[in-house]
């Protein structure tokens, strides 16, 4: 990595601002630093500060009392509750009989911090070491999601990361947003190295950008990089593509889908190039020509309970990129303002709607997706809905949120206009809208 030495002043200043910030409860007991003096952390290493700030809070502790192995992988059960404790997270149950870090898990999947891989609550899963890439995921879900923060454009990141070309699609955003806020860096060499897995030096370094964005790296001006010249045209202003809601994929996509989410071969090419695809897995050499980025705005609630608006960039399938800018653009201008505080689109941890780039999660913590055979109902994913909490952020059957996806085809998860499971059987997603009538 790039040589990043704070100066020694950074722990002490950071230090009052984690007491004034109020540190999670389970960070060294919330109460203050101690001392710490590991022999395998040079003064002069460039995370030597980052592991001192974080191992003397108790964010994380070293291997021993006197190392802390700098240079060793990070599991994914660690970094998920490394996130918990700098997003203050804390977790609604201690049930661990699946592995230690289940509670963790638990919670950061709810907040959405997950979206986007696939990794399971089992111990397997848990245990492997975290890589680059799905440190990134993490990291852009957790600023976007639980600390509601904008996106950002990053311009000429071919110039930033010197991987940039090879970066799959399935993160390629992830990591231009970490990059863009200031989190993340490349290796000396100028490339990311994705696959590579974290070390508990770059999990420091990660931890302190991310939680605390004073701390967070100059994002440099490259604007006066001089690229091959290209022939200049005159700047127009640019024009929003519109579509009317009966052009839209969804309605057209009933002549290729049926209602239990089949696709025939004409369909299959449409959505992922191959008439022999029926979904993507996240690894396809082709997914950028067919996943791509839209930017949306919506309302949100600030901590003073005023509504402002956010953006956010949305990953979809291209067949559906026009409807979903039209359907958030009506969301945005209807009267109710209805606030978003956790957004999600393609991801590739099954073979369903989500891996086409066709359906879309709004706020998963207060609309869960839930068995309905049970009295209440038991959640599987989130918390709560409409029927069971009056948060603004609760999707009902005649919001404006409902009533866009299904002027464009679109189909909500927790039923249709009358609030029946018309594509569930035993189950309900209200987070959940797809380009299936039924919403599955």
């Amino acid at each position: 990595m790039k040589k990043k030495t704070l100066r020694r002043a950074l722990c002490a200043a950071l230090a009052l601002c984690l007491m004034a910030a109020a540190m999670p409860a389970y960070a060294a007991g919330n109460l203050g630093p101690v001392a710490v003096n590991f022999s395998d952390v040079p003064d002069d290493a460039w995370y030597a500060d980052y592991v001192e700030l974080c191992a003397s809070w108790g964010i994380i502790d070293g291997k021993t009392a006197t190392t802390y192995c700098p240079d060793d992988e990070l599991t994914r059960g660690e970094f998920i509750k490394l996130l918990c404790m700098i997003g203050e997270l804390a977790p609604r149950s201690m049930d661990t009989s699946i592995h230690w870090a289940q509670p963790y898990w638990q919670v950061v999947n709810d907040y959405g911090v997950l979206w986007g891989l696939d990794i399971a609550c089992t111990a397997a899963a848990l245990n492997k070491p975290i890589t680059r890439y799905e440190m990134s995921v993490m990291i852009s879900n957790l600023t976007s999601n639980v600390y509601t923060e904008n996106p950002v454009n990053l311009d000429s990141p071919e110039l930033r990361i010197a991987d940039y070309g090879s970066i799959s699609g399935k993160y390629a955003e992830s990591v231009l947003q970490a990059y863009g806020k200031g989190i993340l860096d490349g290796f000396d060499d100028g490339a990311f190295h994705g696959d590579s897995t974290l070390t508990r030096a770059q999990a420091a370094a990660v931890v302190v950008r991310a939680g605390w964005p004073a701390e967070r790296l100059k994002v440099e001006d490259v604007s006066e990089v001089v690229l091959p010249e290209e022939p200049t045209t005159p700047d127009t202003p640019d024009t929003p593509e519109t579509i009317e809601p009966a052009d839209s994929f969804a309605w057209e996509s009933r002549n290729y889908i049926d209602a239990w989410g089949n696709v025939s071969a004409e369909g299959r090419q449409i959505l992922f190039g191959d008439a022999n695809k029926s979904y993507f897995n996240g690894s396809e050499a082709n997914l950028s020509d067919y996943i791509v980025t839209v930017q949306v705005r919506t309302w949100d609630i600030n901590s003073s309970g005023a509504k402002y608006t956010r953006t956010w960039n949305l990953q979809v399938n291209k067949a559906v990129a026009d409807e979903v800018k039209a359907i958030f653009e009506e969301i945005y201008n209807d009267p109710e303002q209805f606030p978003i505080h956790a957004l999600g689109g393609a991801r590739y941890t099954d073979s369903m709607r989500h891996s086409w780039g066709c359906a879309i999660d709004i706020n998963p913590v207060e609309n869960f997706q839930c068995y309905t055979t049970t009295t209440p109902y038991t959640a599987i994913v989130g918390s709560t809905c409409f029927k069971y909490s009056d948060s603004p952020y609760c999707i009902t059957p005649d919001s404006s949120v409902v009533r866009a996806f299904a002027k464009y085809g679109w189909g909500w998860g927790g039923g249709d206009a009358d609030n029946n499971y018309s594509g569930w059987t035993t189950t309900a997603d209200y987070m959940h809208f797809s380009i299936l009538e039924s919403g599955g």
